[in-house]
């Protein structure tokens, strides 16, 4: 079932900032949150992970040691553990002492703003299992809604399974952001993923075409689905895009991003 309870204007061309402004601050972190929301970006995208002892966290990668001072595996760390991380030194003195925010404190923060988040499920069944992967998603769903922020919250993962559980258990709640033409899908969902996706990120580009191919915006637009698309932000990328039908951007230079969208006429 395709998401009824939306909140989110696809009328116009969304920018979302990848794991806040990583351009300038450290990714995934209050920091680069705050920065987002104040050069006013449409949306967020950040990434969400869960501790040993059941806690979710925003971080990309389950290995630590790319983002913080210390080296491990998100989920064999507690919570405790896990906050006690430097999430900010790597990328700058400046930032000595950030720390990986829980999905709790970011909810605090961002639900008074108008703000939609696109929340990245990064805990995986080839990895973890299916019930701590669907576990995951379902207490993400749970402070969603503690915290109101159901119409303005896009659920995403590259798990076909795991997004095919929040349609089943969640029929039509939340927009579905998946990888139609993703090369090297997570796992398989047993019905077909365009079945029940919102919008679907154009992944089949390269480096001559980083903002993908003519027939695939062509597709997705048939199945009655919104294309996205991370590309390079630089303006002739971000104006092909649009040509092909692009609805949301996602950066990871959102104040050039904004920059070039008022050039093209997609902000006043």
């Amino acid at each position: 079932m395709k998401c009824e309870n939306i909140n989110i204007d696809s009328s116009r061309i969304l920018l979302g900032a990848h794991r806040g402004d990583r351009k300038h601050f450290p990714e995934n972190t209050m920091a680069a949150m705050r920065a987002a929301v104040q050069m006013g970006c449409d949306a967020i995208e950040t990434d969400v992970r869960m501790t040993k002892d059941g806690h979710l966290v925003l971080i990309h990668d389950r290995d630590v040691s790319r983002t913080t001072d210390q080296s491990g595996l998100i989920d064999e760390m507690s919570l405790e553990e896990v906050r006690a991380l430097d999430a900010g030194s790597w990328k700058g003195a400046a930032f000595a002492g950030e720390k990986i925010p829980t999905v709790e404190e970011f909810l605090s923060f961002i639900a008074p703003t108008n703000v939609i988040i696109n929340w990245e499920l990064k805990e995986y069944p080839v990895d973890l299992g299916k019930e701590r992967a669907f576990a995951c998603a379902d207490r993400l769903i749970d402070l969603i809604d503690q915290f109101g922020m159901k119409k303005r919250s896009i659920m995403n993962s590259f798990s076909d399974q795991v997004l095919e559980h929040i349609a089943d258990q969640y029929p039509g709640q939340f927009p579905i952001h998946g990888y139609l033409h993703y090369k090297e899908p997570k796992d398989f969902s047993k019905k077909p993923l365009e079945s029940f996706l919102d919008w679907a990120a154009v992944w089949r580009k390269d480096e001559c075409h980083p903002e993908g191919f003519a027939e695939d915006y062509e597709e997705i637009l048939s199945l009655h689905i919104l294309p996205c698309i991370l590309v390079p932000d630089e303006k002739q990328h971000y104006q092909h895009a649009l040509e092909m039908g692009c609805r949301m951007f996602t950066s990871d230079d959102p104040e050039t991003a904004l920059k070039i969208l008022r050039e093209l006429g997609c902000r006043s």
